[in-house]
């Protein structure tokens, strides 16, 4: 029986964050909330930069969703900087469907970084709306504007460590999110909040490998187990092996 948990409140939101981390089609499927797939996919592009589907598919939602669709310059400016002086036929492709939701401005400013095709301008980190990669300065000077709806900051800030896992929760990313709690439990064994959390990923994923492993860890640091965790581990007998 799987313990209910704020990380795992509905089946609903579960499906959501694994159907969207399995997506290989570059549309993304109209069952899913345009901003939380925007959401999900900026946040992956923050751990895995040089994923092109994902920033061709971030590109694409903002195309078909006029709610998103001001992101775009944002999203088109973490592709152009991932593939530098890279991959013209996807940025101009890319740019061109954008172009009508794009100012002058904004399609003046992509087209004359294609055409000028050189390395280390400074002005290509001045941050556009959506961006989860740009530095944020230009020509070395911090940049002052922020984004309204603060959406970048939280895709790509924590507080802590246990903040950061229920966001890899949110956007699908489980073994992510288990790597962290565990690293963190070795560290504070006591913390009974990251026991929490951790032991509903394990009963969730069913993972018992990596559950005894990490049991055998925390005994050898001379760990006294709690009885939650004595439970799980009887539960743990009827898991499948993976």
């Amino acid at each position: 029986m799987i313990t209910k948990s704020p990380l795992f409140p509905d089946s609903s939101r579960m499906s959501y964050s694994f159907g969207l981390a399995s997506e290989r089609h570059l549309q993304v499927d109209k069952g899913y909330s345009p901003i939380s797939a925007w959401r999900a996919l900026s946040h992956h592009i923050v751990r895995y930069p040089r994923d092109l589907r994902a920033h061709t598919q971030r590109i694409l939602l903002g195309y078909n969703n006029n709610e998103i669709a001001n992101f775009l310059p944002g999203s088109l400016q973490d592709l152009f900087l991932v593939l530098d002086n890279n991959g013209y036929p996807l940025r101009k492709h890319l740019l061109d469907l954008s172009e009508q939701y794009l100012t002058n401005d904004e399609f003046s400013f992509f087209s004359h970084w294609i055409k000028q095709n050189s390395k280390n301008d400074k002005t290509h980190h001045c941050w556009q709306n959506g961006s989860v990669l740009s530095s944020g300065s230009c020509g070395g000077k911090p940049l002052l504007r922020q984004e309204e709806s603060g959406e970048t900051e939280a895709v790509a800030a924590y507080s802590d460590v246990l903040e950061e896992a229920r966001a890899c929760l949110d956007y699908g990313q489980l073994d992510v999110a288990q790597q962290l709690l565990e690293d963190e439990i070795l560290k504070f064994p006591q913390s009974k909040e990251i026991e929490k959390e951790l032991l509903t990923i394990y009963q969730y994923s069913r993972d018992k490998e990596q559950f005894d492993n990490l049991t055998k860890k925390l005994l050898e640091q001379g760990v006294t187990l709690s009885e939650e965790w004595k439970e799980c581990q009887q539960n743990s007998s009827t898991w499948s092996e993976k």
